[in-house]
């Protein structure tokens, strides 16, 4: 079994959302891993997660793209728009050719938001 430990980072109590989509062309992703978020699609590309409950002092935002064929999101880009404090989160995912890009079934997004829920 493989240890598992506290993460460590220069901004102390730290925590990750951590949230795996997978694409469903034109229809709401599938949301696989995160519990207490719901992510909808908005639009061609368009997305945007929604937190149930007040998460914290928003922190950032990353995340990283997978798919079935690597080649088919090749130069994909995901851009975040700011967190807005009313629990929301959207972002758009945008082609090589910088034009939105709806995820594909066997497209997947992996996101990482993190807050501090005290001391800020």
């Amino acid at each position: 079994m493989i240890q598992a430990y506290p993460a460590r980072s220069t901004t102390p109590e730290l925590e990750e959302h951590l949230i795996r989509i997978q694409g469903a062309a034109t229809s709401d992703p599938v949301n696989e891993t995160a519990r207490g978020v719901v992510v909808t699609r908005t639009g061609t590309g368009a997305f945007l997660i929604t937190w149930a409950e007040d998460p914290g002092t928003y922190v950032l935002a990353s995340c990283g793209l997978e798919a079935a064929t690597p080649g088919d999101i090749a130069g994909h880009t995901v851009v975040f728009d700011t967190y807005d404090t009313a629990g929301t989160q959207a972002f758009i995912l945008y082609n090589a050719a910088d034009a939105a890009h709806d995820l594909a079934t066997a497209e997947y997004l992996n996101i990482r938001v993190a807050f501090k829920r005290t001391g800020v």
